[in-house]
């Protein structure tokens, strides 16, 4: 063989390693191929690989934490969401009637009906907030809403880059189609209390579900106690010592335990439908029959005149002459 045979057989086996090596530092810097395409299988809750995917198909990032944290560090391109938009500003947790101005909100916030919506808080046992914002989006109608497991804090944790500042959405073309079969009125509740056709779950704390005044007077209620027949279960107690939720076999087993099963039905409720919208998740998470997340909650009911109530305790109002 000849010089010049070799040298161009040199030149194609350099140029194929060439391209060889380039093609495995794409890969190993993007994670996977571009247009590379998967089915995300998980219900409610995404882990962190996931969720990156998922971002990176174009989907929507909520933050749902305060606007201080968010200003510090948030998921690149989030907005800042609050539940708040979405209820009236006088009533604490009760979700506004109007579709209309429902509608408002979910625009501001850049969400669209057709595009995946990702929510984080932040994280374990602060992660109440994002619970409620998920049974928001799907009370007014979003059919496709997922929760981080873990919030910020499993983000952080996986090494991956936040942004700090503001974000300004750009504005939504989500149409409300409201789902009231997901939420709880007051009249429902009550009925549920002396018939006993759903199970009422108490996700407060043992002070607010026992009636302590001390902490009634702390949450600005006048009235403390809890709805007759309701089982207590803390929200918290779905949380792991890690932040990120526990194996589903323990919590249904904690569920069975009060008379909760895969037929229950069943209305969480809590102080202002806060940290029950997130048990509201976590049920549809181990595939329960979708709950109805009493957003009036505790500060509706005791402040409703007639309304049974059990270990009440009321706070004492003294008259000064």
């Amino acid at each position: 063989m000849n010089r010049q045979h070799w040298q161009g057989k040199f030149k194609h086996t350099a140029l194929y390693l060439l391209v060889t090596l380039l093609s495995f530092s794409f890969v190993a810097a993007c994670g996977e191929p571009e247009g590379e395409e998967r089915t995300v299988t998980a219900k409610v809750f995404l882990e962190i690989d996931d969720f990156e995917y998922l971002r990176g198909q174009g989907a929507l990032v909520l933050d749902a934490r305060g606007a201080s944290n968010f200003t510090d560090g948030h998921v690149p391109g989030a907005v800042n969401a609050a539940w708040k938009a979405f209820v009236y500003p006088d009533k604490n947790g009760i979700v506004l009637d109007s579709a209309a101005d429902l509608q408002v909100a979910a625009r501001s916030l850049g969400i669209n009906n057709d595009q995946t919506v990702l929510i984080y808080g932040d994280g374990g046992k602060g992660d109440s907030a994002a619970g409620r914002l998920f049974w928001t989006l799907e009370y007014i109608g979003h059919p496709s809403v997922y929760l981080l497991n873990g919030g910020i804090e499993a983000y952080k944790k996986a090494n991956l880059t936040t942004e700090a500042g503001t974000t300004t959405a750009a504005t939504g073309t989500f149409t409300v189609k409201l789902r009231p079969e997901i939420r709880a009125t007051q009249a429902e509740v009550l009925a549920a209390s002396q018939n006993g056709t759903l199970k009422l779950i108490d996700s407060r704390t043992d002070a607010e579900y026992d009636g302590d005044l001390e902490d009634a007077v702390r949450r600005g209620n006048t009235v403390a106690g809890h709805i007759p027949q309701a089982v207590h279960y803390h929200w918290e107690d779905v949380i792991s010592a890690d932040g990120v939720l526990r194996p589903k076999a323990e919590i249904r087993a904690e569920l069975l335990a009060l008379g909760i099963n895969e037929t229950s039905l069943t209305i969480p409720y809590c102080q202002s439908g806060v940290r029950s919208g997130f048990l509201y998740a976590v049920l549809q998470w181990l595939e329960f029959p979708a709950a109805k997340n009493y957003d009036g909650s505790w500060w509706e009911w005791s402040r409703t005149e007639g309304l049974p109530i059990e270990d009440r305790h009321e706070v004492e109002v003294v008259v000064e002459n």
